[in-house]
């Protein structure tokens, strides 16, 4: 699960993924961190100090987890918030892949489906607000076209 992303800035992505889900559960120091990614990547990975306390020095300074007195990392309240949303965005992307063949069987599984989409172009213009600029008139003559539908 955390071996995804190529390049530089994909590894990073994954060490910040990986490190959330690995304090979700239950403070841990790095040490501990380390083992649980190669637990959870079922020893494809082990990331290297190197690379993990300067990833935790990143998100403690950005306010998704702090070091506790005893060493141990917990997630804040930001932190919780983000590994909700990674696990929303999961789950969405696994009814995707399990639903890609599947064509939804009333109109009130469209509409359900419609707002998942929806919620992912919201966090879409929070985070990468350039990509919605892009589609802003597709977005549009979409809305457009579903406002016909229900007049």
């Amino acid at each position: 699960m955390f071996h995804h992303g190529f390049g530089h800035k994909g590894h990073r992505r994954g060490l910040r993924f990986a490190i959330l889900f690995s304090i979700s559960e239950s403070p841990k120091n790095g040490i501990e961190i380390m083992k649980e990614i190669e637990t959870m990547s079922r020893g494809f990975w082990k990331p290297s100090p190197g690379s993990l306390y300067p990833m935790l020095a990143k998100m403690t300074e950005e306010g998704f987890i702090r070091k506790k007195e005893d060493g141990r990392y917990e997630l804040t309240s930001t932190g919780r918030e983000e590994i909700e949303l990674i696990r929303q965005r999961m789950a969405m992307m696994s009814r995707f892949k399990e639903g890609a063949d599947q064509q939804p069987n009333s109109p009130e599984e469209i509409v359900k489906e419609m707002e998942f989409y929806v919620d992912y172009l919201e966090d879409l213009k929070r985070n990468d607000p350039e990509k919605i600029v892009l589609m802003k008139e597709r977005i549009k003559r979409l809305s457009e076209r579903l406002m016909e539908v229900i007049s």
